[in-house]
């Protein structure tokens, strides 16, 4: 089974996120989404969260 949006991207484990594909195919998708979960990480880690200006003090 796969996930058609991946959890890395909020993804849910519902059956209408679910796919069944191929083991050559799910390694592929994977391995893609696999930089995009990593980059959404280190943007997370350096970068302050994004705050309206009427927050700001």
């Amino acid at each position: 089974m796969d996930h058609v949006i991946p959890d890395s991207l909020g993804g849910t484990d519902d059956m209408s996120n679910l796919a069944a594909i191929c083991t050559y195919h799910h390694r592929i998708k994977s391995s893609s989404e696999g930089g995009t979960a990593a980059a959404l990480t280190r943007v997370s880690i350096h970068r302050k969260p994004p705050t309206h200006p009427a927050l700001d003090d």
